[in-house]
């Protein structure tokens, strides 16, 4: 692979990954605990409260050696 900026064939591929974590915010904790206590216990609320939301995205980008130039594969 060459580098479109300075022409170096010195480019490094790498796989770059973002996280993103959604958790509830204190309003939603206390209608989970209060909807658990009225209805079936706080034995099966204790699993919805300890899951969050996990996103990950995964894209390839080279990096020029020579001049630093990022760009998407």
């Amino acid at each position: 692979m060459i580098c479109s900026k300075c022409g170096s064939d010195r480019v490094n591929i790498q796989a770059i990954t973002n996280v993103k974590t959604k958790h509830s915010g204190c309003l939603g904790w206390f209608l989970w605990i209060l909807l658990a206590c009225c209805t079936l216990g706080i034995i099966l609320i204790i699993p919805l409260l300890t899951n969050s939301k996990i996103k990950s995205k995964t894209h390839t980008e080279a990096i020029c050696q020579n001049c630093g130039k990022q760009w998407r594969v």
